[in-house]
């Protein structure tokens, strides 16, 4: 959570995956400027391959390694896998937020960790925190912002409301609460009120999906 809180006081759009298939969909559909793996052992991590196979497709990835080894071994394992940065837990904020911002400047890609995505005239740019329709700016509060980029991030698939609490408000166990729906309600009546087409649907007893209209194209990513 602190390191999280870390990327955001940078101005940074965090998107979380704990499964690796459901990072080998995520990467396939946007390019990050910055992947942070969070790894107990660098060089046995499996996605060194997907890594590996995006790179090769020339995808411009760059991976930060956070390691409960030390530094020393570890870090040249981390390194030698493909790594770029290397760090070893426990992490240091301060020293975490420098070495994120020195690598994004040094790869060039300073204006932030996500991409500005576009999805059948919805634009979401996470650096501005700025969100379009047809042309037409929607203001967004914080959180509202958090969840639409969310939603997008995961086009077409169906995100359960305790998957939404957990990535977007960081809560790790079930409460009983309705935030989820009452904000949704809100970002619909923004995103959706007035257009033919609808992007948010609901899909009962699960949760939510941000679907673009049959025909259209599928999200696009700018860096």
């Amino acid at each position: 959570m602190k390191l999280q809180q870390a990327l955001q006081e940078l101005g940074v759009q965090t998107a979380i995956s704990e499964d690796l298939e459901d990072l080998r969909l995520l990467l396939s559909r946007v390019e990050p400027a910055l992947l942070i793996a969070d790894l107990n052992h660098a060089a046995a991590w499996a996605g060194w391959s997907l890594v590996s196979d995006l790179r090769e497709q020339g995808k411009r990835l760059t991976v930060m390694v956070l390691s409960d080894g030390r530094y020393g071994e570890e870090a040249a394992a981390a390194f030698e896998a493909g790594g770029n940065e290397y760090m070893a837990k426990p992490v240091h904020t301060g020293e975490f937020k420098c070495r994120v911002d020195n690598l994004m400047r040094l790869t060039g890609r300073r204006r932030g960790l996500s991409s500005l995505l576009k999805v059948d005239g919805l634009v979401l740019d996470p650096t501005r925190r700025l969100v379009q329709r047809d042309g037409t700016e929607l203001k967004m509060t914080p959180k509202e912002f958090d969840l639409l980029y969310y939603l997008a991030m995961h086009l077409g698939e169906v995100c359960p409301r305790e998957e939404i609490l957990k990535q977007v408000w960081d809560y790790h166990f079930h409460p009983d609460t309705n935030v989820v729906d009452v904000y949704i309600r809100h970002i619909r009546l923004k995103v959706d009120k007035g257009h033919k087409n609808k992007l948010i649907h609901t899909v009962r007893g699960t949760g939510y999906v941000l679907r673009a209209p049959e025909g259209a194209p599928h999200a696009d990513t700018i860096l």
